[in-house]
C-alpha cells in the first residue's frame, strides 16, 4: 500500500519549473508556485478545492515574506492576489457576456471610500498642510483604481486630502458606463500605486475567459505600465511531471 502512494506521488514530479523564454522574477516565482500546487493537485492534497485557489492563497503569503522567491522579487511593491480593480472599456463585445456596472453602485463606492477617507484624515483635511500634498502619483493611477487600490497603499493620515478631492473630480469622468470590474489573480503595483504588472494563473485545462485578457491589458494600457498580462501555466513554466493534472481535487 505505502509502496504504491510512493510510486504514484513519483509520477507526479517534484514540482520543479522551468520556466521558457524571458521570465522575470516575478514571473519564475508565481512559476514555482504553480509547479508546486500542481504537483501537489496529482498527490491529491487539496480535496474539494481548485487549485487556483490554492495557488493564489500561496502567492499571497509568499508576498508577504521577505525569504520567499515572490516576497524577494516583489520587495517595495505592493501584490494585490485576488482584488478588484476597475477599467474602463467601451468597446466591450456582447459575446463576452460582461455586464458594466451602473453609475449608482460607481457612486455608491466612491461614496464609501468618501467617508472613510473623511473618517480617518478628518484633522488633515481641516489643516494648510492638507493643501500641499503632493498631486504627482495620481497621473499615474487610474482614477477608477484609486478606490481599489488606496487602503494597500497610501497613509490616509497624509494623503486623503489629496486622494478625496480626486475622487470628488472623478464623478464626472465616470459618467457614461463602460466600467467594468475585473479581479486578477495577481496584480503588481508600484510604491505609488501604479499597476506595473498582471499575472494570471492558469492550471490544466483553464482557459482565458471571454474578454478577461483584453480587460487586464487595457487596465495596464490605461496605466501606462507598457506590459501585457501574462498566463502562468505549466508548458511556459516548464512544470515537470505529468502532462495533465486535474485542476480541482
Amino acid at each position: 500500500m505505502a509502496s504504491g502512494c510512493k510510486a504514484c506521488q513519483q509520477k507526479c514530479g517534484k514540482g520543479k519549473s522551468t520556466p521558457k523564454g524571458k521570465a522575470d522574477a516575478t514571473k519564475k516565482a508565481l512559476c514555482k508556485i504553480l509547479c508546486v500546487v500542481r504537483m501537489e493537485m496529482c498527490q491529491g492534497k487539496h480535496k474539494g478545492k481548485k487549485a487556483s485557489n490554492v495557488a493564489e492563497k500561496r502567492a499571497r503569503a509568499d508576498a508577504k515574506n521577505p525569504k520567499t522567491a515572490l516576497g524577494k522579487a516583489t520587495k517595495g511593491k505592493n501584490v494585490a492576489v485576488n482584488k478588484g480593480r476597475y477599467v474602463k472599456y467601451p468597446g466591450a463585445k456582447k459575446s463576452w457576456g460582461r455586464s458594466p456596472l451602473g453609475q449608482a453602485a460607481l457612486d455608491r463606492q466612491l461614496d464609501k471610500i468618501e467617508r472613510q477617507i473623511k473618517k480617518k484624515a478628518a484633522k488633515v483635511l481641516a489643516t494648510k498642510a492638507a493643501k500641499k500634498v503632493a498631486t504627482a502619483w495620481i497621473k499615474f493611477v487610474p482614477i477608477l483604481n484609486v478606490a481599489s487600490t488606496v487602503y494597500d497603499v497610501y497613509d490616509l493620515a497624509s494623503t486623503g486630502a489629496d486622494i478625496y478631492k480626486q475622487i470628488q473630480n472623478a464623478r464626472s469622468s465616470l459618467k457614461g458606463g463602460h466600467v467594468y470590474r475585473t479581479r486578477p489573480d495577481v496584480a503588481i503595483q508600484g510604491k505609488n500605486g501604479k499597476l506595473e504588472k498582471i499575472y494570471d494563473f492558469k492550471f490544466d485545462g483553464d482557459k482565458w475567459q471571454p474578454g478577461q485578457k483584453e480587460m487586464y491589458d487595457k487596465d495596464l494600457k490605461d496605466s501606462g505600465a507598457g506590459t501585457t498580462a501574462e498566463e502562468v501555466n505549466s508548458q511556459n513554466c516548464g512544470c515537470d511531471g505529468p502532462k495533465t493534472v486535474a485542476r480541482t481535487g
